[in-house]
Protein backbone atom coordinates (compact mmCIF):
# COMPACT_ATOMS: atom_id res chain seq x y z
CA UNK A 1 0.00 0.00 0.00
CA UNK A 2 1.41 3.19 -1.08
CA UNK A 3 1.74 6.15 1.05
CA UNK A 4 4.07 9.51 1.41
CA UNK A 5 6.83 7.29 3.29
CA UNK A 6 6.67 4.72 0.80
CA UNK A 7 8.24 7.55 -1.68
CA UNK A 8 11.93 6.59 -0.67
CA UNK A 9 11.54 2.66 -1.03
CA UNK A 10 13.41 1.07 -3.68
CA UNK A 11 11.13 -1.60 -4.85
CA UNK A 12 11.37 -2.96 -8.18
CA UNK A 13 12.19 -6.48 -8.89
CA UNK A 14 15.14 -7.57 -11.13
CA UNK A 15 13.51 -9.92 -13.33
CA UNK A 16 10.71 -7.63 -14.21
CA UNK A 17 10.72 -4.98 -17.60
CA UNK A 18 12.83 -1.63 -17.36
CA UNK A 19 10.66 1.19 -17.85
CA UNK A 20 12.39 3.57 -15.43
CA UNK A 21 15.75 2.79 -14.13
CA UNK A 22 16.49 2.66 -10.74
CA UNK A 23 18.70 6.21 -10.67
CA UNK A 24 15.20 7.95 -12.51
CA UNK A 25 13.06 6.16 -9.90
CA UNK A 26 15.05 7.81 -7.52
CA UNK A 27 15.33 11.22 -9.08
CA UNK A 28 11.26 11.44 -9.37
CA UNK A 29 10.71 10.08 -5.64
CA UNK A 30 13.35 12.95 -4.28
CA UNK A 31 11.24 15.12 -6.58
CA UNK A 32 7.75 13.95 -4.98
CA UNK A 33 9.23 14.41 -1.45
CA UNK A 34 10.13 18.06 -2.60
CA UNK A 35 6.82 18.68 -3.60
CA UNK A 36 5.41 17.23 -0.64
CA UNK A 37 7.27 19.52 1.41
CA UNK A 38 6.27 22.97 -0.61
CA UNK A 39 2.33 22.29 -2.13
CA UNK A 40 2.05 23.59 -5.04
CA UNK A 41 5.80 24.11 -5.79
CA UNK A 42 6.94 22.93 -9.77
CA UNK A 43 10.03 21.19 -8.94
CA UNK A 44 12.13 20.02 -11.91
CA UNK A 45 13.20 16.05 -12.05
CA UNK A 46 15.67 14.39 -14.75
CA UNK A 47 13.10 12.96 -16.73
CA UNK A 48 13.24 10.48 -18.88
CA UNK A 49 12.19 9.06 -22.51
CA UNK A 50 9.60 6.63 -21.90
CA UNK A 51 8.14 3.55 -24.58
CA UNK A 52 4.78 4.85 -24.36
CA UNK A 53 2.84 7.13 -27.38
CA UNK A 54 2.86 10.88 -27.24
CA UNK A 55 -0.18 11.84 -25.06
CA UNK A 56 -0.31 8.94 -22.77
CA UNK A 57 1.08 10.94 -19.88
CA UNK A 58 4.62 9.84 -19.65
CA UNK A 59 4.87 12.12 -16.25
CA UNK A 60 1.91 10.41 -14.80
CA UNK A 61 4.15 6.68 -16.08
CA UNK A 62 6.97 7.82 -14.28
CA UNK A 63 5.88 8.79 -11.14
CA UNK A 64 3.25 5.89 -10.84
CA UNK A 65 6.16 3.37 -11.54
CA UNK A 66 8.68 5.19 -9.49
CA UNK A 67 6.27 5.03 -6.35
CA UNK A 68 4.14 2.01 -6.55
CA UNK A 69 4.82 -1.71 -5.36
CA UNK A 70 4.18 -5.04 -5.91
CA UNK A 71 1.81 -4.85 -3.06
CA UNK A 72 -0.07 -1.60 -4.59
CA UNK A 73 -2.96 -2.28 -7.18
CA UNK A 74 -3.47 0.28 -9.55
CA UNK A 75 -6.43 1.97 -11.37
CA UNK A 76 -5.76 3.89 -14.50
CA UNK A 77 -8.51 5.44 -16.29
CA UNK A 78 -8.38 8.24 -19.40
CA UNK A 79 -10.95 11.08 -19.29
CA UNK A 80 -14.09 8.66 -16.61
CA UNK A 81 -13.10 5.57 -18.56
CA UNK A 82 -10.83 2.30 -18.05
CA UNK A 83 -11.51 0.56 -20.99
CA UNK A 84 -9.56 3.53 -23.42
CA UNK A 85 -7.14 2.63 -25.41
CA UNK A 86 -4.59 4.61 -23.49
CA UNK A 87 -6.14 3.50 -20.11
CA UNK A 88 -5.42 -0.44 -20.84
CA UNK A 89 -2.24 -0.04 -22.41
CA UNK A 90 -1.00 2.04 -20.30
CA UNK A 91 -2.33 -0.41 -17.33
CA UNK A 92 -0.62 -3.30 -19.31
CA UNK A 93 2.80 -1.70 -18.81
CA UNK A 94 2.18 -0.60 -15.09
CA UNK A 95 1.07 -4.14 -13.95
CA UNK A 96 4.31 -5.57 -16.33
CA UNK A 97 6.72 -3.54 -14.59
CA UNK A 98 5.88 -3.49 -11.19
CA UNK A 99 4.06 -6.73 -11.26
CA UNK A 100 1.52 -4.93 -9.17
CA UNK A 101 -2.71 -5.92 -8.88
CA UNK A 102 -5.07 -4.15 -10.99
CA UNK A 103 -8.55 -2.60 -10.52
CA UNK A 104 -11.29 -0.33 -12.01
CA UNK A 105 -13.04 -0.30 -8.10
CA UNK A 106 -11.77 3.02 -6.84
CA UNK A 107 -12.19 2.15 -3.82
CA UNK A 108 -10.19 -1.06 -4.00
CA UNK A 109 -6.99 1.08 -5.49
CA UNK A 110 -3.97 2.14 -3.57
CA UNK A 111 -2.57 4.64 -6.81
CA UNK A 112 -5.08 6.11 -8.98
CA UNK A 113 -3.63 7.38 -12.25
CA UNK A 114 -5.49 9.88 -14.18
CA UNK A 115 -6.00 11.99 -16.76
CA UNK A 116 -8.55 14.67 -17.08
CA UNK A 117 -10.59 13.63 -13.64
CA UNK A 118 -10.74 12.47 -10.36
CA UNK A 119 -13.22 9.80 -9.46
CA UNK A 120 -16.47 10.47 -8.18
CA UNK A 121 -15.80 8.20 -5.14
CA UNK A 122 -13.95 9.95 -2.00
CA UNK A 123 -10.54 9.04 -1.83
CA UNK A 124 -9.58 8.08 1.35
CA UNK A 125 -5.52 8.05 3.02
CA UNK A 126 -3.98 5.39 1.92
CA UNK A 127 -4.26 6.47 -1.83
CA UNK A 128 -2.13 8.17 -4.29
CA UNK A 129 -3.64 10.27 -7.43
CA UNK A 130 -1.58 10.65 -9.51
CA UNK A 131 -2.31 13.12 -12.39
CA UNK A 132 -0.93 13.23 -15.71
CA UNK A 133 -0.38 16.90 -16.80
CA UNK A 134 -0.10 18.60 -20.39
CA UNK A 135 0.44 22.25 -19.44
CA UNK A 136 2.53 22.86 -16.07
CA UNK A 137 2.51 26.20 -15.88
CA UNK A 138 -0.40 28.11 -15.41
CA UNK A 139 1.31 31.67 -16.12
CA UNK A 140 1.85 30.03 -19.87
CA UNK A 141 -1.04 31.55 -21.01
CA UNK A 142 0.00 35.05 -19.70
CA UNK A 143 3.80 34.71 -20.17
CA UNK A 144 5.69 32.75 -22.68
CA UNK A 145 9.35 33.64 -20.96
CA UNK A 146 10.50 30.70 -18.76
CA UNK A 147 12.72 33.32 -16.39
CA UNK A 148 10.03 35.80 -15.99
CA UNK A 149 7.23 32.83 -15.12
CA UNK A 150 10.05 31.52 -12.25
CA UNK A 151 10.24 35.62 -11.33
CA UNK A 152 6.91 35.73 -11.08
CA UNK A 153 6.33 32.60 -8.39
CA UNK A 154 9.56 33.17 -6.47
CA UNK A 155 7.80 36.39 -6.17
CA UNK A 156 3.81 35.90 -5.87
CA UNK A 157 3.32 38.14 -8.77
CA UNK A 158 -0.05 37.08 -9.95
CA UNK A 159 -1.22 40.35 -10.89
CA UNK A 160 -1.36 39.68 -14.49
CA UNK A 161 -3.32 36.41 -14.00
CA UNK A 162 -5.89 38.34 -12.05
CA UNK A 163 -6.08 40.78 -14.97
CA UNK A 164 -6.37 38.33 -17.32
CA UNK A 165 -9.59 36.92 -15.39
CA UNK A 166 -10.89 40.41 -15.24
CA UNK A 167 -10.72 40.39 -19.01
CA UNK A 168 -12.93 37.13 -19.05
CA UNK A 169 -15.63 38.76 -17.04
CA UNK A 170 -15.28 41.97 -18.99
CA UNK A 171 -15.71 40.61 -22.65
CA UNK A 172 -17.92 37.32 -21.27
CA UNK A 173 -19.55 38.13 -18.01
CA UNK A 174 -17.72 34.77 -17.02
CA UNK A 175 -13.93 33.02 -16.57
CA UNK A 176 -13.41 31.48 -19.34
CA UNK A 177 -10.71 28.63 -18.07
CA UNK A 178 -12.35 25.48 -18.07
CA UNK A 179 -9.87 22.32 -17.55
CA UNK A 180 -7.15 22.92 -15.68
CA UNK A 181 -8.38 26.06 -13.77
CA UNK A 182 -5.56 27.92 -11.57
CA UNK A 183 -5.84 27.53 -8.27
CA UNK A 184 -3.81 28.81 -5.51
CA UNK A 185 -2.30 26.17 -3.25
CA UNK A 186 -1.75 27.29 0.33
CA UNK A 187 -2.35 31.00 -0.28
CA UNK A 188 1.40 30.32 -1.93
CA UNK A 189 1.71 29.41 -5.26
CA UNK A 190 -0.75 29.33 -7.99
CA UNK A 191 -1.22 25.92 -10.11
CA UNK A 192 -2.65 24.08 -13.03
CA UNK A 193 -4.10 21.27 -12.32
CA UNK A 194 -3.93 18.67 -15.19
CA UNK A 195 -7.11 19.34 -17.43
CA UNK A 196 -9.22 18.04 -15.14
CA UNK A 197 -12.76 19.89 -15.10
CA UNK A 198 -14.09 22.74 -12.98
CA UNK A 199 -16.14 19.92 -11.71
CA UNK A 200 -12.88 18.39 -9.63
CA UNK A 201 -11.42 21.67 -8.55
CA UNK A 202 -13.10 21.88 -5.34
CA UNK A 203 -12.11 18.64 -4.22
CA UNK A 204 -8.83 19.10 -4.30
CA UNK A 205 -8.91 21.10 -1.72
CA UNK A 206 -8.49 19.78 2.12
CA UNK A 207 -8.49 16.07 0.47
CA UNK A 208 -7.35 13.20 2.56
CA UNK A 209 -5.57 11.57 -0.22
CA UNK A 210 -1.93 12.65 -1.93
CA UNK A 211 -2.33 13.62 -5.32
CA UNK A 212 0.57 13.99 -7.69
CA UNK A 213 0.72 16.04 -10.85
CA UNK A 214 3.77 15.31 -13.49
CA UNK A 215 5.07 16.61 -16.58
CA UNK A 216 7.53 14.52 -18.68
CA UNK A 217 8.31 17.16 -21.25
CA UNK A 218 8.07 19.96 -19.13
CA UNK A 219 10.00 17.67 -15.95
CA UNK A 220 8.09 19.52 -13.79
CA UNK A 221 6.01 17.61 -11.04
CA UNK A 222 4.38 19.15 -7.98
CA UNK A 223 2.35 17.84 -4.81
CA UNK A 224 -1.22 18.33 -3.01
CA UNK A 225 -0.73 16.78 0.20
CA UNK A 226 -3.71 15.26 1.89
CA UNK A 227 -5.53 18.27 4.06
CA UNK A 228 -3.78 21.13 2.10
CA UNK A 229 -5.72 24.37 1.25
CA UNK A 230 -6.40 24.41 -2.96
CA UNK A 231 -8.51 27.38 -3.30
CA UNK A 232 -9.89 28.25 -7.49
CA UNK A 233 -8.40 31.45 -8.25
CA UNK A 234 -11.32 33.96 -8.59
CA UNK A 235 -12.39 37.49 -7.33
CA UNK A 236 -14.21 37.77 -3.79
CA UNK A 237 -17.40 39.03 -5.62
CA UNK A 238 -17.47 36.69 -8.30
CA UNK A 239 -18.50 33.00 -7.16
CA UNK A 240 -16.36 30.39 -8.89
CA UNK A 241 -18.51 28.01 -10.91
CA UNK A 242 -18.44 24.37 -12.00
CA UNK A 243 -19.85 22.90 -15.12
CA UNK A 244 -23.30 22.31 -14.78
CA UNK A 245 -26.82 22.48 -17.56
CA UNK A 246 -30.09 23.22 -16.14
CA UNK A 247 -32.36 19.70 -15.65
CA UNK A 248 -29.62 17.49 -17.06
CA UNK A 249 -28.82 14.33 -15.75
CA UNK A 250 -26.92 10.83 -16.80
CA UNK A 251 -29.50 8.64 -19.07
CA UNK A 252 -28.13 5.48 -17.93
CA UNK A 253 -28.22 5.69 -14.23
CA UNK A 254 -30.47 9.16 -13.68
CA UNK A 255 -27.36 11.23 -11.70
CA UNK A 256 -27.42 14.63 -11.50
CA UNK A 257 -24.94 15.10 -9.17
CA UNK A 258 -21.91 13.92 -11.01
CA UNK A 259 -19.67 15.16 -14.16
CA UNK A 260 -22.15 14.95 -17.19
CA UNK A 261 -20.77 14.95 -20.89
CA UNK A 262 -22.84 15.63 -23.63
CA UNK A 263 -23.40 13.12 -26.23
CA UNK A 264 -24.01 13.37 -30.42
CA UNK A 265 -27.73 13.30 -29.54
CA UNK A 266 -27.48 15.74 -26.48
CA UNK A 267 -28.30 13.13 -24.22
CA UNK A 268 -25.85 13.33 -20.80
CA UNK A 269 -23.92 10.67 -19.13
CA UNK A 270 -21.44 10.42 -16.32
CA UNK A 271 -17.96 11.14 -17.21
CA UNK A 272 -17.26 8.48 -14.56
CA UNK A 273 -18.07 5.13 -15.80
CA UNK A 274 -17.15 3.05 -13.26
CA UNK A 275 -19.75 5.10 -10.75
CA UNK A 276 -22.44 5.26 -13.14
CA UNK A 277 -22.28 1.35 -13.24
CA UNK A 278 -22.24 1.16 -9.50
CA UNK A 279 -24.79 3.56 -9.27
CA UNK A 280 -27.30 1.26 -11.31
CA UNK A 281 -25.93 -1.25 -9.08
CA UNK A 282 -26.98 0.34 -6.00
CA UNK A 283 -23.32 -0.23 -4.96
CA UNK A 284 -22.72 3.63 -3.80
CA UNK A 285 -22.53 5.57 -0.90
CA UNK A 286 -25.10 8.19 -2.33
CA UNK A 287 -25.20 10.54 0.71
CA UNK A 288 -21.91 11.10 1.17
CA UNK A 289 -21.15 11.68 -2.43
CA UNK A 290 -23.85 14.54 -2.14
CA UNK A 291 -21.04 15.99 0.39
CA UNK A 292 -18.18 15.32 -2.09
CA UNK A 293 -20.02 16.93 -4.91
CA UNK A 294 -19.59 20.38 -5.58
CA UNK A 295 -23.08 21.83 -5.51
CA UNK A 296 -22.47 24.81 -4.18
CA UNK A 297 -20.52 26.11 -6.83
CA UNK A 298 -23.38 25.70 -9.48
CA UNK A 299 -24.16 28.27 -11.48
CA UNK A 300 -26.07 31.09 -10.41
CA UNK A 301 -27.13 33.83 -13.50
CA UNK A 302 -28.23 36.14 -10.46
CA UNK A 303 -24.38 37.04 -9.35
CA UNK A 304 -22.77 37.33 -12.52
CA UNK A 305 -21.17 39.97 -13.20
CA UNK A 306 -23.65 41.14 -16.19
CA UNK A 307 -26.29 41.20 -14.02
CA UNK A 308 -24.59 43.46 -11.89
CA UNK A 309 -24.08 47.41 -12.85
CA UNK A 310 -20.64 47.78 -11.15
CA UNK A 311 -19.58 51.21 -12.36
CA UNK A 312 -23.36 52.31 -10.68
CA UNK A 313 -23.04 50.13 -7.03
CA UNK A 314 -21.93 52.61 -4.68
CA UNK A 315 -19.50 51.04 -1.72
CA UNK A 316 -17.25 51.99 0.78
CA UNK A 317 -14.46 51.92 -1.29
CA UNK A 318 -15.18 54.83 -3.49
CA UNK A 319 -12.54 57.10 -4.98
CA UNK A 320 -11.64 59.52 -1.51
CA UNK A 321 -8.83 61.92 -2.03
CA UNK A 322 -5.40 60.96 -2.24
CA UNK A 323 -3.51 61.11 0.96
CA UNK A 324 -0.51 63.43 1.24
CA UNK A 325 3.09 62.34 0.69
CA UNK A 326 4.45 61.66 4.22
CA UNK A 327 7.91 63.46 5.59
CA UNK A 328 10.07 62.03 7.31
CA UNK A 329 10.30 62.60 11.39
CA UNK A 330 11.64 66.15 11.63
CA UNK A 331 12.34 66.65 7.96
CA UNK A 332 10.44 68.16 5.09
CA UNK A 333 11.41 66.26 2.09
CA UNK A 334 9.08 62.78 0.35
CA UNK A 335 11.98 62.09 -1.14
CA UNK A 336 15.85 62.75 -0.85
CA UNK A 337 18.74 61.77 -3.24
CA UNK A 338 22.27 61.70 -2.12
CA UNK A 339 25.58 61.56 -3.84
CA UNK A 340 24.17 59.76 -6.30
CA UNK A 341 26.92 57.82 -9.02
CA UNK A 342 26.55 55.78 -12.13
CA UNK A 343 29.18 54.88 -14.51
CA UNK A 344 29.18 52.82 -17.84
CA UNK A 345 32.14 50.61 -17.63
CA UNK A 346 33.41 50.71 -21.51
CA UNK A 347 33.11 47.67 -23.43
CA UNK A 348 34.62 47.27 -27.27
CA UNK A 349 34.40 50.03 -29.67
CA UNK A 350 33.64 52.68 -26.58
CA UNK A 351 35.01 54.25 -23.02
CA UNK A 352 34.07 54.68 -19.83
CA UNK A 353 30.98 57.16 -19.10
CA UNK A 354 30.26 58.43 -16.27
CA UNK A 355 26.56 59.35 -16.75
CA UNK A 356 25.53 60.31 -12.95
CA UNK A 357 28.56 62.22 -10.67
CA UNK A 358 27.39 63.38 -7.38
CA UNK A 359 23.78 64.34 -8.09
CA UNK A 360 21.72 65.22 -4.80
CA UNK A 361 18.47 66.77 -4.44
CA UNK A 362 15.53 66.34 -2.51
CA UNK A 363 11.41 66.45 -2.71
CA UNK A 364 8.83 67.75 -0.31
CA UNK A 365 5.18 66.58 -0.91
CA UNK A 366 2.89 68.97 -2.74
CA UNK A 367 6.07 69.86 -4.86
CA UNK A 368 7.35 69.77 -7.94
CA UNK A 369 10.90 69.49 -9.37
CA UNK A 370 11.98 69.83 -12.45
CA UNK A 371 15.25 68.06 -14.16
CA UNK A 372 16.47 69.72 -17.31
CA UNK A 373 19.29 69.31 -19.72
CA UNK A 374 20.10 68.71 -23.47
CA UNK A 375 20.08 64.41 -24.54
CA UNK A 376 23.07 62.81 -22.73
CA UNK A 377 23.22 64.94 -20.01
CA UNK A 378 22.20 62.09 -17.43
CA UNK A 379 19.00 63.47 -16.21
CA UNK A 380 17.07 60.34 -17.20
CA UNK A 381 19.77 57.57 -15.95
CA UNK A 382 19.02 59.88 -12.81
CA UNK A 383 15.64 58.85 -12.91
CA UNK A 384 15.90 55.07 -13.76
CA UNK A 385 17.99 54.65 -10.79
CA UNK A 386 15.55 56.24 -8.71
CA UNK A 387 12.74 53.67 -10.41
CA UNK A 388 15.42 50.43 -9.99
CA UNK A 389 16.34 50.61 -14.16
CA UNK A 390 19.74 50.80 -13.27
CA UNK A 391 22.06 50.54 -10.39
CA UNK A 392 24.37 52.71 -8.86
CA UNK A 393 27.86 53.43 -8.08
CA UNK A 394 27.19 55.43 -5.27
CA UNK A 395 24.97 57.34 -3.25
CA UNK A 396 21.37 56.85 -1.04
CA UNK A 397 17.90 57.19 -2.34
CA UNK A 398 15.81 57.90 1.01
CA UNK A 399 11.58 57.91 0.87
CA UNK A 400 9.81 59.07 3.84
CA UNK A 401 7.19 56.14 3.71
CA UNK A 402 9.81 53.35 3.85
CA UNK A 403 11.16 52.85 6.99
CA UNK A 404 10.00 56.21 7.51
CA UNK A 405 12.97 57.55 5.40
CA UNK A 406 16.23 55.89 7.08
CA UNK A 407 16.72 52.97 4.68
CA UNK A 408 18.57 53.50 1.60
CA UNK A 409 16.41 51.63 -0.94
CA UNK A 410 18.99 51.63 -3.45
CA UNK A 411 19.99 48.61 -1.48
CA UNK A 412 16.96 46.75 -1.39
CA UNK A 413 16.59 43.50 -3.48
CA UNK A 414 15.19 43.42 -6.75
CA UNK A 415 11.97 42.35 -5.63
CA UNK A 416 11.47 44.97 -3.05
CA UNK A 417 12.40 47.74 -5.74
CA UNK A 418 9.48 46.38 -8.01
CA UNK A 419 7.05 46.13 -4.78
CA UNK A 420 8.10 49.93 -4.70
CA UNK A 421 7.05 50.84 -7.46
CA UNK A 422 3.11 49.15 -7.03
CA UNK A 423 2.75 51.12 -3.20
CA UNK A 424 5.19 54.29 -3.64
CA UNK A 425 7.07 55.01 -6.68
CA UNK A 426 4.92 55.97 -9.61
CA UNK A 427 6.31 56.63 -13.13
CA UNK A 428 4.90 57.52 -16.59
CA UNK A 429 7.09 57.22 -18.93
CA UNK A 430 7.73 58.80 -22.41
CA UNK A 431 6.74 55.85 -24.84
CA UNK A 432 2.79 54.39 -23.12
CA UNK A 433 4.05 51.10 -23.61
CA UNK A 434 6.26 51.25 -21.61
CA UNK A 435 4.05 51.71 -18.92
CA UNK A 436 0.98 50.15 -20.73
CA UNK A 437 -0.27 46.38 -21.93
CA UNK A 438 -1.37 47.56 -25.43
CA UNK A 439 -2.99 43.94 -25.67
CA UNK A 440 -5.73 44.50 -22.86
CA UNK A 441 -8.10 47.23 -22.14
CA UNK A 442 -8.07 50.40 -20.50
CA UNK A 443 -9.71 49.27 -17.45
CA UNK A 444 -7.22 45.77 -17.51
CA UNK A 445 -4.09 48.34 -17.28
CA UNK A 446 -5.52 49.75 -14.01
CA UNK A 447 -6.69 46.20 -12.75
CA UNK A 448 -3.18 45.25 -13.32
CA UNK A 449 -1.69 48.62 -10.80
CA UNK A 450 -4.81 47.23 -8.17
CA UNK A 451 -4.64 43.69 -8.37
CA UNK A 452 -0.31 44.11 -7.90
CA UNK A 453 -1.50 45.96 -4.55
CA UNK A 454 -4.04 43.03 -3.25
CA UNK A 455 -7.38 44.46 -4.70
CA UNK A 456 -9.35 41.56 -5.38
CA UNK A 457 -12.95 42.66 -5.36
CA UNK A 458 -13.42 42.86 -9.42
CA UNK A 459 -16.83 45.40 -8.89
CA UNK A 460 -14.46 47.74 -6.74
CA UNK A 461 -11.56 47.61 -9.38
CA UNK A 462 -14.25 48.22 -12.27
CA UNK A 463 -15.51 51.50 -9.80
CA UNK A 464 -11.82 52.37 -9.38
CA UNK A 465 -10.77 52.19 -12.97
CA UNK A 466 -13.75 53.77 -13.87
CA UNK A 467 -13.41 57.08 -11.59
CA UNK A 468 -9.60 57.32 -12.36
CA UNK A 469 -10.14 57.42 -16.34
CA UNK A 470 -12.77 59.74 -16.05
CA UNK A 471 -10.72 62.01 -14.24
CA UNK A 472 -8.15 61.70 -16.69
CA UNK A 473 -11.19 62.41 -19.62
CA UNK A 474 -10.80 59.15 -21.38
CA UNK A 475 -14.13 58.45 -21.87
CA UNK A 476 -16.08 55.73 -19.99
CA UNK A 477 -17.54 54.24 -23.67
CA UNK A 478 -13.36 53.32 -24.28
CA UNK A 479 -12.81 51.70 -20.76
CA UNK A 480 -13.08 48.59 -22.43
CA UNK A 481 -11.34 49.02 -25.56
CA UNK A 482 -8.22 47.48 -26.00
CA UNK A 483 -5.30 49.98 -25.33
CA UNK A 484 -3.28 49.59 -28.88
CA UNK A 485 -6.50 50.57 -30.40
CA UNK A 486 -5.88 53.99 -28.59
CA UNK A 487 -4.30 57.30 -29.79
CA UNK A 488 -0.95 58.65 -28.44
CA UNK A 489 -2.74 60.82 -26.34
CA UNK A 490 -5.29 58.92 -24.94
CA UNK A 491 -2.69 56.03 -24.55
CA UNK A 492 -0.66 58.73 -22.12
CA UNK A 493 -3.52 59.54 -20.33
CA UNK A 494 -4.75 55.87 -19.28
CA UNK A 495 -1.11 55.75 -18.24
CA UNK A 496 -1.26 58.39 -16.29
CA UNK A 497 -4.36 57.12 -14.37
CA UNK A 498 -2.49 53.70 -14.14
CA UNK A 499 0.07 55.16 -12.05
CA UNK A 500 -1.93 57.22 -9.60
CA UNK A 501 -4.42 54.03 -8.96
CA UNK A 502 -2.49 53.05 -5.85
CA UNK A 503 -2.09 56.54 -4.37
CA UNK A 504 1.57 56.52 -5.08
CA UNK A 505 3.73 58.89 -3.15
CA UNK A 506 6.24 60.05 -5.26
CA UNK A 507 5.37 60.50 -8.75
CA UNK A 508 7.92 60.48 -11.61
CA UNK A 509 7.55 62.03 -15.00
CA UNK A 510 9.42 60.80 -17.99
CA UNK A 511 9.03 63.29 -20.75
CA UNK A 512 5.46 62.86 -20.73
CA UNK A 513 4.74 65.12 -24.05
CA UNK A 514 8.02 63.99 -26.12
CA UNK A 515 6.25 62.06 -28.91
CA UNK A 516 2.51 64.03 -29.02
CA UNK A 517 1.17 66.68 -31.18
CA UNK A 518 1.27 69.81 -29.86
CA UNK A 519 -2.23 70.30 -29.03
CA UNK A 520 -2.51 66.63 -27.23
CA UNK A 521 0.53 67.84 -25.70
CA UNK A 522 -1.24 71.05 -24.10
CA UNK A 523 -3.92 68.86 -23.19
CA UNK A 524 -1.73 66.00 -21.57
CA UNK A 525 0.05 69.09 -19.42
CA UNK A 526 -3.23 70.84 -18.03
CA UNK A 527 -4.26 67.69 -17.03
CA UNK A 528 -1.30 67.15 -15.28
CA UNK A 529 -1.13 70.11 -13.82
CA UNK A 530 -4.89 69.99 -12.63
CA UNK A 531 -3.64 66.62 -10.96
CA UNK A 532 -0.84 67.61 -9.31
CA UNK A 533 -2.67 70.55 -7.89
CA UNK A 534 -5.28 67.93 -6.32
CA UNK A 535 -2.63 65.93 -5.10
CA UNK A 536 0.04 66.30 -2.43
CA UNK A 537 3.12 64.52 -4.11
CA UNK A 538 6.52 64.42 -4.80
CA UNK A 539 7.04 64.94 -8.30
CA UNK A 540 10.05 64.66 -10.55
CA UNK A 541 9.98 65.73 -14.08
CA UNK A 542 12.65 64.86 -16.10
CA UNK A 543 12.05 67.23 -19.87
CA UNK A 544 14.32 68.40 -22.17
CA UNK A 545 11.58 71.14 -23.00
CA UNK A 546 11.30 74.08 -20.89
CA UNK A 547 7.48 74.58 -21.26
CA UNK A 548 6.89 71.43 -19.59
CA UNK A 549 8.86 72.09 -16.89
CA UNK A 550 7.87 75.77 -16.53
CA UNK A 551 4.15 74.69 -16.73
CA UNK A 552 4.67 71.38 -13.83
CA UNK A 553 7.46 72.34 -11.70
CA UNK A 554 8.38 74.48 -8.62
CA UNK A 555 12.25 74.13 -8.65
CA UNK A 556 14.55 73.10 -11.17
CA UNK A 557 18.21 71.25 -11.89
CA UNK A 558 20.06 71.78 -14.56
CA UNK A 559 22.14 68.98 -15.70
CA UNK A 560 25.19 68.50 -17.64
CA UNK A 561 27.79 65.73 -18.61
CA UNK A 562 26.22 64.07 -15.27
CA UNK A 563 26.42 66.77 -12.80
CA UNK A 564 23.90 69.06 -11.55
CA UNK A 565 25.60 73.09 -12.76
CA UNK A 566 22.64 74.88 -12.04
CA UNK A 567 19.49 74.95 -9.80
CA UNK A 568 16.83 77.01 -7.90
CA UNK A 569 13.36 78.15 -8.61
CA UNK A 570 11.88 77.60 -11.87
CA UNK A 571 10.87 81.26 -12.73
CA UNK A 572 13.75 82.59 -11.16
CA UNK A 573 15.90 79.64 -12.85
CA UNK A 574 14.68 80.54 -16.85
CA UNK A 575 14.43 84.75 -15.84
CA UNK A 576 17.53 85.02 -14.74
CA UNK A 577 20.36 81.98 -15.43
CA UNK A 578 23.67 82.55 -13.68
CA UNK A 579 25.63 79.11 -15.78
CA UNK A 580 26.49 79.77 -18.87
CA UNK A 581 25.30 76.82 -20.25
CA UNK A 582 21.87 77.24 -18.62
CA UNK A 583 21.86 80.88 -20.43
CA UNK A 584 22.32 78.89 -23.78
CA UNK A 585 19.58 77.05 -22.93
CA UNK A 586 17.44 79.27 -22.20
CA UNK A 587 17.98 81.13 -25.49
CA UNK A 588 17.81 78.23 -27.59
CA UNK A 589 14.43 77.74 -26.09
CA UNK A 590 13.10 81.20 -26.46
CA UNK A 591 14.13 81.06 -30.48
Amino acid sequence: MTDIATLTADLAAPDRPTVLDEQGKREVRRACLSGVCIPGYQVPFGSREMPVARGWGSGGLQVTVAIGAESDTVKVIDQGDEEGVNAVNLRRLIRGTLGCGATADTREATIVQSRHRVPEDRMRDHQTLVLQVPVSEPLRPIEKDVTETRRMHAEADYARLWVALYEDLVTGGVINAASGYPVLVEDRYVMAPSPIPRWDVPRLNDAEHLTLLSHGRDKKLYAVPPHTKVIPVTFDDVPFEVEYADGSACILCGSDDTYLVQTSTGDWLCSDVEWCSRVRDNDVDAEDHQLLAPLQWLPDPTKRVRAIDSLTQQADDDLAPAARARTAPGEEWAVKVEHLGKTFEARRGSTRVRAVDDVSFDIAPGEALGIIGESGSGKSTVLRCLIGEETTDEGRVLLADVDEGSTNVLGLSAADRRALRISTLAVVHQDPAAGLDLRISAGGNIADRLTAGGWRSYHAIRRRAAQLLERVEVPLSRMDDVVGQFSGGMRQRVQIAKALAGDPQVLLLDEPTTGLDASVAAGVLDLLRELLAERELAVAVVSHDFAVISALTDRAIVMRQGRVIEQGLTDQLFADPHHPYTQRLVAAAGR
